[in-house]
């Protein structure tokens, strides 16, 4: 008997009585698993998570019949361009996302899937669409978790206003976040004091001159932060934060005192 059969038997037989670890299961059985049609939705999710690194993994998931559409879109927003590609044409499946304008869609993939055919006027038969950031809102912590440290754009932008500071945070540690999106961020006053309190402590994005006066200008900046910033500030920006009424008292007083300590040097 060929290793993937005797597998089959082994995971029918004792189905309800193993504990099933998906993070350490022999590829052969982890591929069982999969593509078996009686695998329950939540333990497809659970793979998904442990292997949002593993192209090929994701790519057997996309296949399954039975996966959650909350699983496909936790894919899509963690995964490679290539992976939403390939889900777009396996699913048959046009992938959006909400903008900030309630109501709005922007289509982030479009392609037509392999195969598709245009009828008589020309136009393609229209594909389903999945609304990705309405089915990230229904996703566990966990998961926003995993797809913050993992995800687009367009889920950063969305996870780093998270309540839950563990989510908004973990978007902070996504390798693909870009250095617009971090200056972007040290403007927001919709964030939470955590977030900008954690770009201000970091040397390599504070040691941009935009981040910095970004964070000087925002209201939501800790004035403890604000103030370390202050000296490292070109004169005209000074004037405009020792006139600005959206900065704390303290942060225009240090302005102030290092103009006129500039100013007596002169």
């Amino acid at each position: 008997m060929d290793p993937y059969s005797r597998w089959k038997v082994i995971l029918s037989r004792f189905r309800r009585k193993l504990p099933l670890d998906v993070e350490h299961c022999s590829p052969i059985a982890l591929r069982h698993i999969i593509l078996d049609v009686r695998t329950p939705p939540a333990i497809l999710d659970r793979i998904a998570q442990a292997y949002c690194d593993d192209e090929h993994i994701l790519r057997d998931l996309v296949r399954c019949p039975n996966l959650s559409e909350t699983t496909l879109a936790f894919i899509a927003l963690a995964a490679s361009d290539e992976v939403k590609s390939f889900i777009s044409g396996t699913r048959v499946m046009e992938l959006v996302a909400v903008e900030d304008a309630p109501g709005a869609l922007v289509k982030s993939e479009t392609a037509l899937a392999p195969g598709a055919k245009f009828g008589p006027a020309g136009a393609g038969k229209e594909k389903k669409k999945l609304n990705l950031m309405m089915q990230l809102q229904r996703m566990t912590a966990p998961q926003k978790i995993r797809v913050a440290m993992r995800g687009a754009k367009e889920a950063r932008g969305l996870l780093v206003r998270e309540s839950n500071k563990q989510i908004a945070l973990a978007v902070l540690h996504n390798p693909r976040l870009t250095d617009g999106e971090v200056e972007s961020f040290a403007k927001s006053t919709n964030l939470s004091e955590e977030v900008i309190r954690t770009i201000g402590s970091n040397p390599e994005w504070s040691k941009k001159y935009s981040v910095a006066l970004a964070l000087v200008n925002n209201p939501k900046t800790p004035p403890g932060v604000a103030v370390n910033f202050v000296s490292r500030l070109m004169d005209k920006d000074l004037s405009m934060i020792e006139k600005s009424r959206n900065v704390s008292e303290p942060v225009r007083a240090a302005a102030r005192n290092l103009i006129s300590k500039r100013q007596r040097h002169k």
